[in-house]
């Protein structure tokens, strides 16, 4: 249940982040050409918007296996091998995704401390920066279920598993 929501979540805050971006460019591409200025705010919004794209992007690229890697040692490895290597590169991928979550939370309280605005809307800079905490924190559930699913599609079989199937045949 807890995955379906946030599945759902991580798809409609993507889809609906790239609609406004590009709907928010297009509109000051045409404001450019037809009215000889542009919309100095739509570039902070697009820009912001891009941040938590990004964010939210990686979570729901970890959930699909689609961020990138080399997966050469995962793919050959075979057995308790493969298990140990995908236990591996979830815990160095976890191990980032806190990293970042505690530095992006450093930066947000920084900025809260020193009451920083964005420079056209005047908006709470931390607003913006609070996309890279929050993005760790849903990379860091992504990359545990993720590891989960992997170790239990890669497990040996326990060997009493393994008696029973060859006295059985």
């Amino acid at each position: 249940m807890f995955d379906k929501i946030l599945t759902r979540a991580e798809n409609i805050t993507v889809a609906v982040t790239f609609a406004v971006m590009t709907i928010l460019a297009f509109v000051n591409v045409v404001s450019r050409y037809a009215l000889h200025g542009s919309l100095s705010w739509s570039h902070e919004i697009v820009t912001a918007l891009a941040v938590y794209l990004i964010m939210v992007g990686t979570s729901a690229a970890t959930r699909l296996d689609l961020h990138p890697g080399f997966t050469l040692l995962r793919d050959t490895a075979r057995g308790w091998r493969r298990v140990a290597v995908v236990v591996a590169i979830g815990s160095m991928t976890l191990a980032f995704f806190v990293l970042l979550g505690w530095l992006g939370t450093e930066q947000v309280l920084t900025q809260m401390g020193q009451g920083r605005t964005t420079p056209s809307l005047a908006l709470p800079q931390w607003t913006l920066s609070l996309a890279i905490p929050i993005g760790a924190v849903l990379g860091s559930i992504r990359v545990i279920q993720h590891t989960i699913v992997s170790v239990r599609t890669s497990a040996p079989a326990p060997a009493d598993v393994v008696d029973a199937q060859t006295k059985e045949a």
